[in-house]
């Protein structure tokens, strides 16, 4: 009935001249691509500051940037003391997350200060198994490399994470890009938005001749 009553809408927009979208970006989510300098630097920490161990690779989307990843995930201290173990999701790639909290999934959104445990995602496939270290420049980021023993950040809402090297197992359940339905645009901006589901897409493809490190 709610598709139908959709439907009808969109059709009746249509016939006053309203302009309506489906499939757009959601207007929140702000995307950004890597230039080459960029993605280089970035290459550079993936290479240099996380140790990557591929255990199975997955055959669905590939975590790429711009997309909303989700996994299972194991997070531990070198010590072997236990951090987090469940779901976990994040956006790869986006510049402003603005309207979030729509979208909070429990609690689960891995937070802005932890660029070492999202990259670590990258270039998997769904479906796959990954371990990797991270070093702790990359662990609360916005932590000074010489805060004391207890100094942290928050991983994600209720999680603790203090500034140390740390273990992750994942395996990566979800990589699409967050879709909207909009209509009737007026005044630079939608009266009607709501998500409408996630997209999944077969660009990029893993590359087999390419390095681990390298990121898509």
């Amino acid at each position: 009935m709610l598709k139908r009553t959709l439907v009808l809408l969109i059709a009746a927009l249509a016939q006053f001249g309203c302009n309506a979208e489906y499939g757009a970006d959601l207007s929140y989510f702000k995307r950004y691509s890597l230039n080459e300098g960029q993605r280089q630097g970035v290459e550079r920490e993936k290479r240099d500051l996380l140790k990557i161990e591929d255990i199975k690779v997955g055959t669905g989307p590939v975590a790429a940037w711009g997309r909303r990843l989700s996994a299972n995930m194991t997070i531990r201290y070198t010590d072997g003391t236990l951090v987090y173990e469940g779901p976990i999701y994040t956006y790869e790639g986006f510049t402003d997350i603005t309207g979030i909290e729509n979208d909070i999934r429990g609690g689960n959104l891995i937070q802005t200060g932890n660029p070492g445990i999202k990259l670590g995602l990258n270039g998997m496939a769904v479906g796959g198994q990954r371990r990797f270290t991270v070093d702790r420049k990359l662990v609360c980021e916005g932590v000074p490399m010489d805060a004391g023993p207890k100094a942290g950040c928050g991983l994600m809402e209720r999680v603790h994470l203090r500034k140390e090297k740390v273990i992750v197992e994942a395996t990566l359940t979800e990589s699409c890009i967050p879709l909207a339905f909009r209509a009737i645009y007026m005044n630079g901006g939608y009266l009607l938005e709501f998500k409408a589901g996630c997209r999944d897409s077969d660009l990029p493809q893993l590359d087999p001749t390419a390095p681990i490190w390298h990121v898509y």
